[in-house]
């Protein structure tokens, strides 16, 4: 599978095209603990307190960037990470997963020695664990985590919390961007005040809401500096690129980092913009194995904005999809080495940051976890007055016209088609290549690319679209429903990738989906 040729290559199913890579999805929950076999797993959600980085203790100075300009790396470090140990053969079974103690005090331990200037430099930890999916079983993954964690541990470190670069070259850690702006009830925007002119609908607030960000998600602010500190904790040689965040789009990366070495990267943030980073090694099996995520570049000026002067938005939303192979995870966690060429990947679920089905769609027990996807996945709203030939001042002074920004990021290997109910997006970004109005042209694939309404959005392995999303009444909503609505009204999201729908059994189980909300008149809005 390491290539698949035109987009044609189908899985053993006989689902849809498979792209020339594969996603995994980090339980961005793993909160749930450790395996459905061993008894007492209590769903225990994400950790609302980001652990921040630790420094290595008596780390021997990070090797310089061999060019500065262009951000490539020196690739292998030449100095041992203190207590690095490669993990031993990858044969762990789920029977051995128990929670490391030490692990656990570390993530929680304050770091009283951090200084000011560690904030400049990120680590990343490249670890391994099992994750619980959707349906209890555990699979086994790898991971760009931020805190060493063991091969068993119940809660092993595989994503990287999301963080912000900022301006003055330091990082925090923040879910919101920008950093410090009002944080949205459960993820949902308030308005502004109610639209005298368009009853039932409101003016939304221009410029003020922050917005959730999914863990693997970096941010950064044009004119940062970013650095980062990448600790190889597994037996076999790993990378950490950035693709197409260098000069002339060329990839960035550490190089190749042997067993319990570390290597940096460093590279001034590129033009605003989503952009995909990976472990690039036997494509695209390591990025499949959970070693993927995404960095997004904003412009602090103009926050609100997809890049300086274009789109203008209330809120963002940005979508990581996946796609999880057990038997590729399976066969690396015995030791062995997958051949993509000659064992087809079959993905079994399809995450969207991180999480399947109803728990995509924050339907479990467990609130925590609800809470979480509502903020970062569930795209919602108050209905508004929306004017695609201008995403900018609305009829109220600081109001806004626009709707909300999805940045779709598939970070897999399947051609997913995002299929949305209720509103057709306005799509205006590919691949951080601003779409016209005009002048669209047709790609080698012979997709229309122009600004354009859709309701099923494309987006194959290794892409990424923009769209934005009304939130305004829906066209078939007439006058007595409209009027006369008291509660939420929720429209579904779905895949029509075969593959998606029909793994595991179908019915979406382990299905790439979720939903959008309209908001009920405020009297009757649930939070």
């Amino acid at each position: 599978m390491g290539e698949f040729e035109n987009n044609s290559q189908q899985n053993n199913d006989g689902g849809a095209p498979l792209e020339e890579n594969t996603p995994v999805s980090r339980w961005s929950f793993v909160k749930y603990g450790a395996a459905a076999g061993l008894g007492a797993l209590a769903l225990a959600g994400a950790q609302p307190a980001h652990a921040r980085t630790t420094r290595p203790a008596e780390e021997a100075e990070a090797p310089e960037p061999t060019d500065v300009a262009t951000g490539v790396a020196t690739g292998v470090a030449t100095e041992e990470a203190e207590d690095l140990e490669p993990a031993d053969d990858a044969s762990g079974e789920a029977e051995d997963l128990k929670p490391t103690d030490e692990a656990s005090d570390e993530a929680e331990a304050p770091d009283a020695e951090l200084l000011e200037s560690d904030r400049e430099v990120l680590d990343v930890y490249i670890n391994e664990g099992y994750l619980k999916m959707v349906d209890d079983s555990l699979v086994y993954f790898r991971g760009f985590g931020d805190r060493p964690t063991e091969k068993n541990d119940a809660n092993p470190s595989l994503t990287i919390k999301p963080k912000v670069f900022l301006k003055d070259d330091t990082w925090v850690d923040s879910r919101v961007y920008p950093v410090g702006a009002p944080e949205p009830p459960r993820g949902t925007p308030t308005p502004l005040g109610p639209d005298p002119h368009n009853p039932g609908q409101y003016y939304v607030r221009r410029a003020h809401w922050g917005s959730f960000m999914p863990e693997r998600v970096i941010v950064a602010e044009t004119g940062s500096k970013i650095k980062l500190r990448v600790h190889n904790r597994l037996a076999k040689e790993h990378e950490f690129a950035i693709h197409k965040a260098g000069d002339d789009g060329a990839d960035v990366s550490t190089g190749k980092i042997a067993p319990g070495k570390y290597g940096m990267l460093e590279l001034k943030a590129p033009d605003p913009g989503v952009y995909i980073y990976s472990d690039p090694g036997n494509q695209p099996v390591e990025r499949t194995l959970g070693l993927y995520g995404a960095l997004v570049v904003m412009d602090p000026s103009d926050a609100w904005c997809i890049s300086l002067d274009a789109a203008e938005f209330e809120r963002q939303w940005v979508w990581l999809c996946h796609a999880v192979d057990p038997v590729w995870a399976n066969i690396e966690a015995k030791g062995g080495t997958v051949d993509p060429a000659r064992q087809k990947a079959v993905p079994r679920y399809f995450t969207l940051n991180g999480r399947s089905g109803y728990e995509s769609m924050g339907m479990t027990r467990n609130e925590e976890l609800n809470r979480a996807s509502d903020e970062e996945t569930t795209i919602s709203g108050y209905p508004r007055q929306f004017d695609a030939r201008e995403f900018a001042e609305g009829s109220a002074i600081g109001s806004l016209r626009g709707g909300q920004l999805v940045r779709i990021v598939n970070c897999g290997i399947v051609y997913h088609q995002m299929h949305f109910h209720g509103n057709h997006l306005w799509t205006v970004r590919c691949n951080n290549e601003d779409w016209g109005r005009t002048e669209g042209h047709v790609d080698e694939s012979g997709y229309v690319c122009i600004q354009q309404w859709e309701d099923v959005i494309k987006v194959r392995g290794m892409e990424i679209k923009e769209a934005i999303i009304p939130i305004k009444r829906p066209p078939d909503a007439v006058d007595p429903v409209w009027d006369n609505r008291k509660t939420d009204w929720a429209y579904p999201m779905h895949c029509h990738s075969e593959s998606s729908q029909t793994a595991a059994g179908g019915m979406y189980p382990g299905g790439l989906t979720s939903h959008w909300i309209i908001k009920a008149p405020l009297e009757g809005a649930t939070s």
